[in-house]
């Protein structure tokens, strides 16, 4: 309890330290505080209050069905590669879950949804509803307010085209904020394949992504407030969506569609290469004499830097280390190795739950370029997307890291 009220606090502090604006954070405490009751009554809610915890399960449940309608569309095109029945027999030790082809091909389906909901109006009036709650909590404008509530759900690139549009024109404050929310939280698509990853350890997995991708986002507005205040101008400016992104709903299906395969294709590559990167650095460290009777990598140095991290967020002695090394492949690699490689470890379930809530955005190296790429390409106009890349990297891991410190204080003490 202890160590994650200091955490907490600590991560706040580590973001007022890095603010590039105090004085106007004189003007913008009571946004703060606000913020920071908000959000641990929010957590209390989806914790304990049963009508929260039942809306959080049938959440889940619903995103695990497009898992499952993903299923019998990579069936249909690939076969027993996709999930179909095999036409062998399985040797004893083996798997025939193949992650290209039966899990990530979720982007694709939640890609076609995202920009049918979009058509129809459904995902704009539900962010602008929920958007407004964030402007008059936080003091941000409806925009960004907007870009947060479609980020509990969407991509890190598809809630910021919510306000396309406006992406040119926003305050390198508000365009901070989009950028770091990028780092902190992930998508619905990549949900379903984070819970088939730990599903026999936790089978509740997928409530307490959902429930991370919500905090998450309550984080990265406080730390964006710390870090870069916004301004008065522009904050009350109603968001206009009488411009449609798509000029029918065949057009939005098939955009959808190539935009979801451009991604799947896109996060098969990334992890293609950085698997392979990283091996190579690895053989080169390897040359160096070992530590503790094993070699040296990467993912092992970074372990080490996380060490802090694991402690503060509260997690038991025992699984301190095996954490911090997840938590260390998250950073050198991605999330989704880090949900594979969490299943073998010996962690409590316990230590399990708090390391979802550490590992779930996508707060990586390789994200870094693939972010400050996707808005330079999203926002050819604007100078300082570049500038902001590394600066909302770490804004995102601060955020990562209140909500790591907040939710495990509820899985430890309650």
């Amino acid at each position: 309890m202890v160590r994650q009220i200091l955490g907490y606090l600590t991560f706040l502090l580590i973001a007022y330290f890095l603010s590039e604006n105090r004085g106007l954070l004189k003007k913008k405490w009571k946004n703060i505080l606000f913020g920071v009751i908000f959000q641990i009554t929010l957590a209390i809610a989806l914790v304990n209050i049963p009508s929260f915890v039942n809306a959080m399960e049938y959440v889940a449940n619903a995103v695990m069905k497009l898992k499952d309608a993903t299923i019998e569309g990579t069936k249909f095109v690939f076969g027993y590669i996709g999930g179909g029945e095999l036409p062998f027999e399985l040797k004893e030790g083996s798997m025939a879950f193949v992650l290209a082809f039966q899990a990530f091909p979720t982007v694709i389906v939640v890609s076609i949804l995202a920009a049918v909901l979009t058509y129809l109006k459904v995902i704009p009036f539900l962010a602008n509803v929920i958007g407004s709650v964030f402007r008059y909590i936080f003091g941000i404008s409806n925009n960004i307010g907007m870009v947060g509530a479609g980020k509990i759900f969407l991509g890190q690139f598809e809630a910021a085209l919510l306000i396309k549009t406006k992406l040119n024109s926003i305050s390198k404050s508000e365009m901070f904020v989009v950028m770091s929310m990028a780092f902190s939280t992930t998508s619905a698509a990549l949900m379903p394949v984070y819970t088939t990853a730990i599903y026999k350890v936790c089978p509740e997995a997928m409530t307490h992504i959902i429930m991370s991708s919500i905090i998450g986002v309550i984080s990265t507005f406080l730390v964006c407030v710390i870090m870069a205040p916004p301004s008065e101008q522009n904050i009350f400016e109603k968001q206009k969506t009488s411009e449609k992104p798509y000029p029918n709903l065949m057009t939005a299906i098939s955009k959808g569609s190539s935009d979801g395969a451009f991604v799947w294709w896109a996060i098969v590559g990334s992890l293609i290469g950085m698997v392979a990167l990283i091996t190579i650095v690895n053989y080169i460290l390897a040359a160096f004499p070992n530590i503790g009777a094993e070699p040296i990598t990467l993912q092992r140095i970074f372990s080490f830097i996380m060490y802090p991290f694991a402690w503060i967020i509260g997690i038991p002695e025992a699984d301190i280390s095996n954490v911090a090394q997840i938590i260390g492949t998250k950073f050198v690699l991605n999330e989704t190795i880090a949900y594979f490689d969490m299943v073998k470890m010996a962690l409590s379930k316990d230590s399990i739950t708090a390391t979802i809530y550490a590992i779930t955005n996508f707060g990586n190296f390789a994200c870094i370029g693939m972010t400050v790429g996707g808005f330079i390409a999203m926002a050819p106009g604007r100078k300082d997307i570049a500038s902001l890349g590394v600066r909302s990297f770490i804004a995102g891991t601060i955020a990562t890291g209140l909500t790591a410190t907040l939710m495990s204080f509820f899985i430890f003490e309650f």
